[in-house]
């Protein structure tokens, strides 16, 4: 009997932990804002306001993992610095692929790499075990390497991520994830910080109380609660979306350009591709074949498909005109085993489809597929997605009928049409009792789970918003998980898709507004894979009510399982918890994102280049504005390759080429660089660095380093080499006219970020300053040509460019927030506004005397 009810308790503990380690992989740990954030808002971790000390030895535990799709993952993942100034550090060296373990100024000879599928898919557990003759290092539990050192002192701080302490300030911060990190002394478990309670900046140890404290936080699983727009355009014409899963680039087809937005980097960078001779019409179309790798558009009304050529910019066939589809809202599946693209049902001309299209990219064909099975209700604004030979189809609005007036109504059916037979089965039907919804055009199938993920709304409202629904393939279950999205929906004239992206374990949703043959609207959010319901993430309070109760039955119960155990159990107090061995990874917030209330970021037309650029034929591009950049002919970027030194190096005869044409003189370089230094020294030290610095300038190609005398200069053929910052002081020649155009090629230039602004040097202050003085004077000037109600978004782009210059500029604000409300968005241009008085109150340690009335009169 009493082996029965300790098999029935143990069972039931069993689901009762599952349930709550299932509950817990929700919480994924911190995320560290990184290089896609200004270096004042990356993610600091300090264990202890205190140093933790120990006697004998002390262990140093944490899991980790790298989010994936980053264009830069150096960094220190954490630095230990003692009393006496030692430091021991772990930074990853992105050259190389190497994590490197550092004490004081020399490499300890601890040094190891990881597989990507593991770094960046998989948590990693590291440990490092001190005494005060060695450290030694062990990954996953198993001892990797020991070496010799020498510990000055037994006292230490320890920071994960950013550090502004004097004499170790470091932003360099890889895009990582943390969690789990015990502080061990003398090999028993001293502090052990989850990182799993996102909401607060001072975390508690779980064994001491100990406080953590945290800058900048990134709480993971509000990546998966929240959406974050990533990116919003206007572009000219009737555009169309599509999405290529394999290289996670969203495609996006306006009247002028073909757009690729890549999802690296918080899709921070595009590619834009010229569009010749192929005028957009409404409902016009656009898919990705992942087969052929080709980019498609096509009506629907006319069966006309046409494929981009990338090379000439230009597509296989046009068409004169298309007249009113009636075709709109249809959902639209691509069968890759079958290279065919299914498109179900559609409305137009007052009537309802339930046709089943399908066209063959291999025969290029187009046939109407004669269904059997249960009735396909005639419908449009349903949704559609693929597993195996079944496509499944949710939703609607239609009628039995098809007719517009024989009562209409929303449908909320899950059909499964089998593309063999062709035969449509219906599962099952939602219940839904609150405000009805339609869906947008996709769901995502959850294969492993045997779930779908779609977006719903309701579509009697113009201003409404877009929400996750998640259900299973089996049952009418369904929650709604996520935030929800602002969309503005006006029947054919707007829509809205879904997109799954494996890579960086991400959703992102699409929504399009069309002023019909002027320009479109897009906005492109993103959310972490798998989302989680909202709601949970208010609740502060801990259990469900109902699963708390069921604690309380299963205690007795778990106490008979665990009580025969428990006088003989030992605990090993050198174990690392346990945690799982994947993790939905998404990416950081874009630059300048926090956890704080923020601004969400505003409309931002997809800039061009002033016709001068874009037809120069380069060669080189030097990029000043944002990250110091420089790519060759190719676009391989070369400006990882500059050490520090020789990075200033380049910068100051660069820059003082650009300023006087004569460049730098050899004394003045010394003074920079070795004025500690006797001369003689002085002098090779700059020799050896320029050899170095020309090294890799030949490298490049058509830049060289040349000696005049005693004054050094850049030499380059301007018609070869492009460098933004004297492109943007060409514009005002090129372009003496003002106006809207004129202000978005200055635009173009500035949107990547200010002036080298992540580069400090003393000599560069002025140059700086008298560079940023231009820059936002040339900008204010032409923001004067613009119309506040007509142009709003742009000024609202204007003013934030200026702002990221000059964080302080009152003219900027009074631009932003005017517009801001010219747009209709009062609560932003409120928020904007306390921002602005909270950093002057920082800086001058005083109120800002200006009321935001005044501001926005």
């Amino acid at each position: 009997m009493k082996t029965a009810i300790q098999t029935f308790a143990t069972t039931l503990v069993l689901l009762f932990v599952a349930f709550y380690s299932t509950k817990g992989q929700e919480n994924y740990g911190l995320t560290f804002y990184s290089f896609n954030a200004p270096q004042e808002k990356r993610t600091s971790l300090e264990l202890s306001e205190k140093e933790l000390c120990f006697d004998d030895s002390f262990d140093l535990s944490f899991d980790f993992s790298f989010i994936p799709n980053r264009s830069i993952y150096f960094g220190y993942l954490f630095r230990m610095i003692s009393s006496n100034g030692q430091n021991i550090d772990l930074v990853y060296n992105q050259k190389d692929e190497v994590f490197n373990t550092i004490v004081g100024e020399s490499f300890c000879g601890i040094d190891f790499k990881l597989d990507k599928s593991i770094l960046y898919n998989k948590w990693t557990n590291i440990r490092y075990h001190l005494t005060k003759n060695s450290i030694s290092c062990y990954i996953n539990n198993q001892l990797y390497k020991t070496t010799t050192i020498h510990l000055k002192d037994n006292c230490f701080h320890i920071y994960f991520g950013a550090l502004r302490l004097k004499d170790f300030i470091t932003t360099d911060v890889p895009p990582m994830i943390i969690r789990n990190v015990g502080f061990y002394s003398s090999d028993k478990l001293r502090y052990y910080w989850p990182l799993g309670k996102p909401g607060t900046n001072h975390l508690e140890d779980t064994i001491s109380g100990k406080q953590a404290i945290v800058t900048n936080p990134l709480w993971s699983d509000d990546l998966h609660r929240n959406w974050r727009l990533l990116k919003s355009a206007t572009v000219k014409g009737n555009a169309s979306v599509s999405f290529d899963q394999e290289t996670e680039k969203v495609y996006l087809v306006s009247a002028d350009t073909v757009y690729e937005l890549p999802v690296d980097d918080e899709m921070t960078t595009e590619i834009a591709h010229p569009s010749v001779g192929y005028p957009l019409f409404q409902a016009n179309q656009s898919l990705y074949n992942a087969n052929d790798h080709q980019l498609y558009n096509f009506y629907i009304d006319i069966h006309g498909i046409s494929a981009y050529q990338q090379n000439t910019g230009r597509w296989t066939r046009s068409f004169d005109t298309v007249a009113n589809t009636e075709y709109g809202h249809t959902s639209k599946v691509f069968s890759r085993k079958e290279n065919a693209l299914y498109i179900f049902g559609g409305y137009g001309q007052l009537k309802y489809k339930n046709q089943v299209q399908r066209y063959d990219f291999t025969t290029q064909e187009w046939t109407d597929i004669q269904t059997t099975g249960d009735y396909f209700t005639p419908r449009y604004m349903s949704a559609g997605g693929q597993w195996n030979d079944s496509i499944y189809i949710l939703g609607g609005y239609g009628s039995r009928s098809g007719d517009q007036v024989l009562r209409p109504q929303h449908l909320y059916d899950f059909m499964r049409f089998n593309t063999k037979t062709k035969e449509f089965k219906k599962i099952f039907t939602l219940e839904n009792t609150g405000t009805p919804f339609v869906f947008a055009s996709s769901i995502i199938i959850d294969t492993i789970n045997q779930t779908y993920y779609g977006l719903c709304y309701d579509e009697s409202r113009y201003d409404t918003r877009l929400k996750m629904i998640k259900g299973s393939l089996y049952s009418p279950a369904y929650q709604f998980v996520g935030d929800e999205i602002p969309y503005a929906f006006q029947d054919v004239i707007s829509d809205a898709d879904l997109f799954y992206c494996p890579r960086s374990r991400q959703l992102l949703a699409v929504t399009l507004l069309a002023d019909l043959g002027k320009q479109t609207t897009i906005k492109i959010y993103s959310i972490g894979f798998p989302p989680l319901p909202f709601e949970v993430a208010a609740k502060q309070t801990g259990l469900h009510f109902s699963w708390w109760w069921l604690g309380v039955l299963l205690l007795p119960l778990i106490a008979l399982v665990l009580w025969p155990r428990k006088k003989t159990k030992k605990i090993n107090v050198t174990d690392t918890p346990v945690v799982p061995e994947s993790v939905a990874h998404t990416p950081e917030p874009a630059p300048g994102r926090t956890p704080a209330p923020a601004e969400a970021p505003q409309d931002k037309a997809l800039l061009e280049p002033a016709p001068f650029v874009r037809d120069r034929k380069v060669a080189i591009s030097i990029y000043l504005f944002g990250n110091f950049e420089i790519l060759d002919t190719n676009g391989n970027e070369y400006s990882l390759q500059f050490s520090p030194l020789l990075k200033e190096l380049f910068l100051v005869i660069l820059l003082y080429t650009l300023k006087n044409g004569k460049g730098i003189s050899s004394e003045k370089l010394n003074d920079i660089f070795w004025g500690d230094k006797e001369g003689k020294i002085a002098k090779n030290n700059l020799s050896v660095n320029m050899v170095r610095l020309k090294g890799i300038l030949a490298k490049i190609g058509e830049l060289s380093i040349k000696k005049e005398g005693e004054r050094w200069t850049l030499d380059y053929n301007p018609a070869e080499i492009s460098i933004d910052l004297m492109d943007f002081l060409e514009v005002k020649t090129q372009h003496p006219e003002h106006g809207r155009q004129k202000l978005g090629y200055l635009l173009y230039f500035v949107s990547r970020g200010a002036f080298l602004k992540q580069t400090e040097y003393a000599w560069l202050d002025d140059i700086k300053s008298d560079y940023t003085n231009k820059i936002t004077d040339e900008l204010l000037e032409e923001s004067r040509y613009l119309d506040i109600q007509q142009d709003a978004d742009t000024l609202v782009e204007t003013a934030n460019c200026i702002l990221s210059f000059d964080p302080l500029s009152e003219e900027a604000l009074r631009l932003k927030c005017r517009a801001l409300i010219a747009l209709g968005r009062h609560s932003l241009a409120k928020n904007a506004y306390e921002r602005f008085t909270k950093e002057y109150a920082k800086v001058y340690g005083e109120d800002y005397p200006v009321a935001f009335t005044e501001i926005v009169k």
